[in-house]
């Protein structure tokens, strides 16, 4: 993933109180893990296209590499939304299906400030 902006620097700057943060956690199926890394990296292109993105980063747990999370900044949960219907994410579960042992767990944050 060398080369690859995860993060829009300046989106990230002018962040609001609206702005979420995403994780989202994927486990492969037995021996699935490399093919699960490649289907998932093909979404950080797209997803980093979309205006409402701020920041898109996949990882890869130590300890336990069948395990992905993606961490994401989002400006608004309208923005998530948009993505949500987006062709490339509408897409994943039938290009994961045989990849992944369950569907991914997605856990949605806002960050706490004293604006809030």
């Amino acid at each position: 993933m060398s080369g690859v902006e995860t993060t829009d620097i300046e989106k990230f700057r002018a962040r609001t109180i609206d702005s979420i943060r995403v994780l989202a956690f994927f486990k492969a199926a037995p021996g699935r893990a490399d093919e699960l890394e490649k289907v998932l990296l093909g979404l950080v292109g797209p997803t980093r296209g979309e205006p409402g993105n701020i920041s898109y980063v996949l990882h890869r747990m130590d300890g336990d590499p069948d395990v992905f999370m993606f961490d994401e900044i989002w400006v608004s949960k309208s923005a998530l939304d948009e993505h949500r219907n987006s062709l490339h994410i509408k897409s994943l579960p039938s290009l994961i299906k045989d990849l992944a042992q369950r569907p991914p767990r997605v856990e949605i944050y806002s960050e706490v400030t004293a604006a809030r």
